[in-house]
């Protein structure tokens, strides 16, 4: 087993996830044939890396001694006894596919690809376990895009296994993919823009990572090199951006093959010049990445899910608690703001019925004022009434009284024909229902003779009333 140990621009690019305690995550990249490590504290090459051979585990097995005695090393490399590990599997350790699903929930998504691995994954045998990540946005009803990674449960176990052995503690398992395609974004932000895809170089491979809008969408693979020039230039389209990382002879080979094609490559260099480092260091810089699928196991995701209804429960209680909070303050201020207007409603008390009292002594005089006008709007012109009966009467009539009530007016009298004064009312303007009120008698007179005593009744024709006085 050989191992070197160094710090480089790149080492110690693993960061703890959001929310968790500081603590320093080391990357490993792990294929079949060796282990690359990236750490801050690594001393050593210029490359950054520390590298272990390993000898490929029997397929069957639930144990890696190899690989534990590598994480041992890494361990005294590194100086710590409970160390995080943030692992990313290259194949074929690990299968990497885009899918297709029906409409189902993440949850769900899980389930299936846990149950029915065989259908998925080409390598899949006996026990599976699996990761899927959404690739892009979907419609309503369409078929579900996601990125998905299968590894042997056998497998996994024997990670797991090998690192409690040494003393590490494994925190997540991805596929490089991943890894690389967060080396991308971060080499370059361009191609987080729409649809782009990242080529990583390898001696033996070359995969392709199709990103789309800065998620993983799709991963292919083709021969080394040049080789599959013409049908990756096919692939990736002259328009789009392209991105070269990996080992050094297979990039440039490949960057040139595609530039004959019309493919413009945006090759490593200044701030994007780690891109350009090998796959399997990379693979380790960016261990932990969550841009592609991460493998979970039922228990692990019946715990997430069990986490999240707790924290929906806090969450739900620390609202009823601030909402209570929030109801007590306002009602504190309610009753504040109600003793403050009573206060000042009992200081403007006196000063507002005096007011009052004075109001209603001028609103009354008001209102007597304004009946007495009506009614001397509307009662009869007496005096014009009385004029007018003086000048229709005949000349040999005399009046005796002359009484009135309301409207109505009731003339006694004396006249030699009480007829003719009966007709002269009667034809007189101003006086209705014209009647007798009382018979006819004849009364002897002083001087001799006799004359006849009438009583005639009549009502004052109402007139249109005057316009009040302002």
């Amino acid at each position: 087993m050989v191992k070197t140990g160094a710090t480089g621009p790149s080492a110690g690019r693993i960061r703890p996830p959001t929310g968790a305690k500081t603590r320093v995550r080391t990357g490993v990249a792990i294929s079949p044939t060796s282990l690359v490590a990236a750490d801050v504290r690594l001393r050593g090459t210029a490359d950054g890396a520390w590298r272990a051979t390993l000898e490929p585990p029997a397929p069957d097995a639930t144990s890696w001694p190899s690989l534990a005695r590598a994480f041992a090393e890494l361990a005294a490399a590194l100086g710590v006894s409970d160390g995080t590990l943030a692992v990313s599997l290259l194949a074929p350790l690990i299968e990497v596919r885009r899918l297709d699903l029906p409409p189902l929930k993440p949850d769900e998504v899980q389930q299936v690809l846990s149950r029915n691995a065989g259908r998925y994954f080409v390598n899949a045998r006996g026990p599976q376990l699996v990761g899927a990540a959404p690739a892009v946005r979907r419609g309503r009803g369409a078929p579900v895009p996601v990125v998905a990674a299968a590894a042997s449960a056998r497998l996994v176990a024997a990670l797991h296994a090998a690192a409690t052995e040494s003393g590490w503690s494994i925190e997540s398992i991805t596929p490089a993919e991943g890894a690389w395609a967060s080396a991308a974004l971060e080499a370059w932000p361009v191609l987080a823009r729409q649809s782009a895809y990242a080529v990583m170089a390898s001696a033996d491979r070359t995969d392709v990572l199709q990103l789309e809008n800065g998620k993983l969408a799709a991963v292919r693979r083709f021969r080394a090199g040049a080789a599959d020039g013409e049908m990756l230039a096919d692939t990736i389209g002259s328009t789009a951006r392209v991105g070269i990382a990996g080992d050094a002879g297979p990039r440039k080979e490949l960057a040139a093959a595609l530039s004959l094609r019309g493919v413009r490559v945006l090759a490593p260099s200044g701030a994007s010049s780690r891109a350009g480092e090998s796959s399997e260091l990379v693979a380790a810089q960016f261990a932990g990445s969550e841009l592609g699928p991460v493998l979970r196991s039922n228990d692990r995701v019946a715990g997430e899910r069990m986490r999240a209804r707790s924290a929906a429960w806090w969450m739900i209680a620390a609202s009823g608690l601030l909402l209570a909070a929030a109801g007590g303050v306002q009602y504190w201020g309610v009753r504040r703001q109600l003793r403050l207007v009573r206060a000042e409603r009992a200081r403007l008390r006196p000063q507002l019925n005096a007011t009052l009292l004075g109001r209603t002594t001028v609103d009354a005089a008001y209102a007597q004022l304004a009946t007495l006008d009506t009614i001397d709007r509307t009662a009869p012109q007496w005096s014009a009434t009385i004029a007018t009966l003086s000048q229709t009467i005949p000349d040999e009539a005399h009046l005796a009284a002359i009484r009135t009530r309301g409207d109505s007016l009731i003339v006694d009298g004396l006249a030699d024909h009480a007829a003719r004064v009966f007709d002269a009312l009667a034809k007189t303007g101003g006086l209705v229902d014209v009647k007798s009120a009382a018979s006819v008698r004849r009364a002897a007179q002083d001087g001799g003779g006799a004359k006849e005593h009438f009583t005639i009744a009549a009502r004052v024709e109402q007139t249109v009333p005057r316009k009040a006085a302002p």
